[in-house]
C-alpha cells in the first residue's frame, strides 16, 4: 500500500466515530484499481467489502482530474441495494499525481422518510397541502427566471434548453456564472431528469451557457447517470 494513503487509515477511524453509523468512510489506493478499497469503516452503508475495485466515477476522476479540483462533495451515489447516498471525495496526491481517494458516503434514507412524513402531515393539515406549496415554489422560480431574463435582456421563450437551464439555476439558488464542479453535476442531473439532453443541440447549448467544452458536459453526464438506481456506485 502507498505509504501516504496508509497514513490516512487513522483518520478514517476518527471520521467514522465522529459521524456515526450511517456514514461510511472509504479509502482507496489507486495503485491496484481492481482491489483499490483498502479501508472501509461502516461497510453496511454501501454493502461493499475491503478489496473491492475502484468505482467507475473515481476511475473517471483519476483520468480527468480537472473535474475534481481540491475535492468533490454533495453528489448522489447508490448502495448495492439501491439506497441513495450523499457522497464526497477528497483526492490524496503525491508528487503532483493522485495516489488515492478518501471518500465519505452518508445514508440519507432516514431524511427521505422524514421528508415523506412531513409532506403527509402538510397534506392533512394545511390548506392546499404540499402540492400548494410546490405550486407556490414553482411560481416563485418562474418569476425569478423571468426577472433574470429581463435584467439580462435575454429572450428564452424560443430556447427551451436555455429556459430549462435558467429554471434549474433558480431552483439550485445559483447566482454567479462561475459554477463549481460539484454544483455543475447537480445542475446536469436536474437537466437530465427533465429530458433536456434529448433535445437536439442541447449539449452544445449547455456547454455554451456553462462556458465549458462539450466533452466536459458529456463526462459530467456519464458521472450523473452512473449514480442512478441499481448501479451500486457508493464511492
Amino acid at each position: 500500500m502507498n505509504q501516504l494513503v496508509a497514513s490516512y487509515i487513522p483518520l478514517c477511524d476518527f471520521l467514522g466515530s465522529m459521524f456515526g453509523a450511517q456514514t461510511e468512510i472509504a479509502l482507496h489506493d489507486v495503485a491496484d484499481p481492481s482491489h483499490s478499497l483498502v479501508k472501509l469503516v461502516h461497510p453496511y452503508v454501501s454493502g461493499r467489502r475491503e478489496g473491492a475495485p475502484l468505482p467507475d466515477m473515481l476511475a473517471e476522476l483519476l483520468e480527468y482530474p480537472d473535474q475534481l479540483g481540491d475535492s468533490l462533495t454533495g453528489y448522489p451515489t447508490k448502495s448495492l441495494d439501491g439506497r441513495t447516498l450523499y457522497s464526497g471525495v477528497y483526492p490524496i496526491c503525491e508528487d503532483g499525481r493522485i495516489v488515492g481517494f478518501l471518500c465519505v458516503n452518508r445514508d440519507i434514507t432516514a431524511f427521505r422518510t422524514l421528508e415523506d412524513a412531513l409532506h403527509g402531515l402538510i397534506e392533512s393539515y394545511i390548506p392546499g397541502g404540499a402540492d400548494g406549496q410546490r405550486q407556490q415554489r414553482l411560481k416563485m422560480v418562474r418569476d425569478r427566471m423571468d426577472a433574470i431574463a429581463a435584467d439580462t435582456h435575454v429572450d428564452t421563450a424560443g430556447n427551451p434548453v436555455e429556459r430549462a437551464f435558467l429554471d434549474a439555476c433558480c431552483l439550485l439558488g445559483f447566482q454567479d456564472e462561475d459554477i463549481s464542479a460539484t454544483d455543475r453535476l447537480r445542475l446536469l442531473s436536474i437537466l437530465d431528469s427533465k429530458g433536456v439532453f434529448r433535445i437536439k443541440g442541447a449539449v452544445n447549448e449547455v456547454a455554451r451557457l456553462l462556458d465549458i467544452s462539450e466533452p466536459t458536459v458529456y463526462r459530467g453526464l456519464r458521472s450523473v447517470r452512473r449514480a442512478h438506481p441499481g448501479e451500486g456506485d457508493g464511492e
